[in-house]
């Protein structure tokens, strides 16, 4: 599930088009804003590794004079109790304008988004 594209874009925020390219890439508009600066950032996801325990994916992405690159990995492993734990890292880089509003604000909002992202997805495998 967290390697399938309808589902990743389903969770999300503010998602405004989805458009899959195949099942290890997909393209996705999102609706964004930091402080006065609001619009809609277009980002080309692409799965690079796959497996039963997890996956890695990038990102690169344009909109509101910047640009984005992500990287996502999650790993997924058995619980003695018969759960599964979902761990997971992103790093995202901007540059343009969104980053010269300052890397407070920027990280705050991005992390924000990107734990909307995986506690939806979380809660999908729940």
């Amino acid at each position: 599930m967290v390697t399938d594209p309808n589902q990743v874009a389903r969770c999300m925020p503010d998602l405004r088009k989805l458009e899959v390219k195949s099942k290890d890439e997909f393209v996705a508009v999102v609706g964004t804003g930091i402080s006065l600066l609001k619009g809609e950032i277009s980002l080309h996801f692409r799965t690079l590794e796959k497996s039963p325990s997890g996956a890695k994916m990038v990102a690169h992405g344009s909109g509101l004079g910047s640009v984005v690159d992500v990287e996502m990995v999650t790993e997924l492993t058995d619980d003695e109790g018969g759960g599964t734990s979902m761990k997971w890292t992103a790093e995202a880089k901007v540059s343009g304008k969104i980053a010269s509003l300052g890397q407070g604000l920027i990280k705050s909002q991005s992390e924000r988004i990107i734990r909307q992202l995986f506690d939806c997805l979380r809660g999908k495998l729940e």
